[in-house]
């Protein structure tokens, strides 16, 4: 028969996690670094978080996943797309202190159009970062992609990941 467990070993076995500053598993996708600060396996697979720094002239093509993520900007300044009412693209500058909510299947992007890096943090669900984990590392290679990911390189990688209904809706520029 199972022993029930005493209060001291539940407190063992679900403690605090602390991250220090600038720590956390790296994954990088080319120059693109992601700092992972809470990942699926410590949260009971409800939710992910990265810190990451887009550098100037990079971002995404316009796309969209079934899954929420949000955006808080920490440092710098980064343009968001959305689609409007009419279906056209329309961007919005955030600014350090500002945060974006793509809901699910929202098509949305990101690109930092200023001449300084930007700093942010994704929070979404652990079906983001399984499907950034799964999508890099095809071959074993986590070198797969270049920092600046063009239309071409995202369908490449958006190949591996049908299962998980990531799709590219239109390139950001």
């Amino acid at each position: 028969m199972l022993q029930p467990t005493t209060p001291t070993e539940e407190v063992i076995n679900h403690n605090v996690v602390k991250t220090e500053a600038k720590q956390g598993p790296i994954l990088k996708i080319g120059e693109w670094q992601l700092n992972w600060k809470a990942q699926g396996a410590n949260t009971g697979y409800s939710f992910s978080i990265y810190e990451t720094t887009l550098g100037a002239g990079n971002g995404l093509p316009l796309h969209k996943h079934p899954y929420p993520e949000f955006f808080y900007l920490l440092e710098g300044s980064l343009a968001f797309c959305r689609w409007n009412n009419a279906g056209a693209a329309e961007w919005i500058q955030c600014e350090t202190g500002d945060s974006i909510l793509a809901p699910p299947n929202a098509p949305h992007t990101f690109f930092n159009k200023s001449a300084l890096p930007a700093r942010f943090l994704s929070v979404s669900t652990y079906h983001h970062e399984r499907m950034l984990k799964d999508a890099i590392n095809p071959g074993g290679d986590l070198n797969y992609l270049p920092s600046q990911l063009s239309t071409a390189d995202f369908e490449q990688l958006f190949k591996s990941m049908e299962k998980d209904q990531v799709y590219v809706v239109a390139d950001h520029a």
